[in-house]
């Protein structure tokens, strides 16, 4: 029923003895509700929510108050009431902007030139515009593309490209406009990460332009034809091969292209130039399918092959740039916020929407560890891991952009509700009930239940 990592027998173990603890507790008494502390490095003081115009999905739950004993708490934000309805802003066809009532990071970028690959849309939008919101110049690349006098987009023909069967709303042209509109500078690139020559051209435009780079975020990815139905076939099957080279060609081999194109520009940058940023860094987005057993065969090995590119990449570079493999949880993005529109949620998702995570989440992640005084995790021990894009926000205390802050995929707080409860035992049990245990890597990796179990 769920489209994600699914985890073994052990596992459902655990999740049922937890459950059948906490539900016998919860008929015996009554526990207070928990302040939610955030321990991070930025005063979030200042919300200022601009809904108006836009189109938003509304989704009513009950939301912890939210304070920070290093800072004041949240009283302009519609999210600080325990009986407000979230407001999240998914960019459904129609429309705008995200929801940024607690963007923690305003004008940590504002000196930082920075790529975001396959941005015109989802989780590498996100992260544009939240880099934007941190004043950062962005140059936004994809191949989808409104401007009909773009030399690559007419001369090129390649089978990788974004093409009307997996497609969606949205432009390059448009993500950088909103990047402009919300402070940062947007630049849009068509460039299609499967031609080398493009790519190229992209990093020796930002050389003459802006003489330096200062990260580099690896997000393109090429769903197959016919759409997102391609990520479930059996390697075997018709157009297996096909989905292969698709999810492979943009997805991995793009990353390690790019990198490779961008890493000579990013080591010339001088320390003094890059503003609250301590090293150059490269972001890879990867998921937990290159733990476990996700979609299909061809996705879960590009996933996995994206988490030891950045393994061994940072084994080359040292202490020159740091890199980041990072793992987001269940992302609501265009598309999947039309299963919410449509009704089809848990019959295609199947988890409690207030445990998805929203394309800023990643964005926001990436920001703080990019950002962090420290350079603890952006440090030589670090750089090269994989790091959950949930946990990083537990780390640093920033929530995400309707307010909340969903779990981590493997917490206890993700696992028990989507997979040990209905949803009518969901709603009787409160969040803060159960615990934020965290499985193992180890155990996560295991893979599918056999049907016995």
């Amino acid at each position: 029923k769920n489209k994600m990592c699914s985890f073994p027998s052990l596992s459902l173990l655990l999740l049922s003895i937890l459950f059948s603890i906490f539900h016998e507790d919860i008929h015996g008494f009554q526990l207070p509700v928990p302040t939610l502390a955030l321990p991070g490095h930025q005063d979030i003081s200042t919300i200022n929510p601009t809904l108006a115009g836009r189109k938003v999905l509304k989704f009513a739950s009950p939301i912890p108050k939210v304070q920070n004993p290093q800072s004041k708490l949240l009283k302009s934000s519609p999210f600080t009431s325990t009986t407000a309805t979230t407001l999240w802003d998914c960019t459904i066809p129609g429309g705008s902007e995200y929801d940024v009532s607690t963007f923690p990071y305003p004008n940590t970028m504002k000196d930082c030139v920075c790529v975001v690959t396959g941005a015109s849309r989802g989780i590498g939008r996100g992260i544009a515009l939240e880099l934007g919101r941190a004043g950062a110049t962005v140059y936004v690349t994809g191949t989808s593309s409104s401007s009909s006098n773009n030399t690559n987009k007419t001369q090129n023909s390649g089978k990788f490209v974004t093409n009307e069967d997996v497609g969606g709303p949205g432009t390059i042209e448009d993500t950088a406009s909103e990047v402009t509109s919300v402070g940062g500078r947007g630049i849009p690139v068509y460039c299609d990460h499967s031609n080398d020559e493009q790519v190229s051209a992209l990093f020796d435009r930002i050389r003459v332009e802006e003489g330096r780079l200062d990260l580099l975020v690896n997000n393109a990815f090429r769903v197959p034809p016919g759409g997102a139905k391609g990520l479930f076939g059996k390697f075997w099957e018709e157009g297996g091969i096909e989905i292969w080279d698709s999810v492979h060609t943009v997805g991995l081999r793009s990353h390690y292209v790019a990198s490779a194109k961008a890493i000579p520009l990013m080591m010339a940058n001088s320390p003094s130039s890059m503003g609250n940023m301590p090293r150059p860094m490269i972001a890879m987005v990867s998921s937990f399918g290159g733990l476990c057993y996700t979609f299909n065969v061809a996705y879960g090995v590009g996933k996995g092959g994206v988490d030891r590119l950045a393994k061994d990449m940072a084994v080359e570079l040292g202490d020159k740039i740091g890199v980041t493999s990072l793992y987001p949880g269940v992302v609501l993005t265009e598309r999947m916020a039309k299963t919410v529109e449509n009704g089809d949620w848990d019959r295609e998702v199947g988890i409690p929407i207030d445990n998805a995570e929203s394309p800023a989440y990643t964005g926001r992640a990436i920001i703080a560890i990019a950002t962090d005084p420290t350079n603890k995790a952006n440090d030589k021990d670090r750089s090269g891991t994989i790091q959950v894009v949930a946990e990083l926000a537990e780390e640093y205390g920033f929530l995400d952009a309707n307010g909340r802050r969903p779990p981590s995929i493997r917490s206890m707080k993700f696992l028990l509700p989507a997979y040990g409860m209905d949803k009518e035992t969901r709603e009787k049990i409160p969040d803060w009930l159960i615990p934020n245990w965290k499985l193992p890597f180890f155990i996560m990796a295991q893979g599918q239940p056999s049907n016995d179990n």
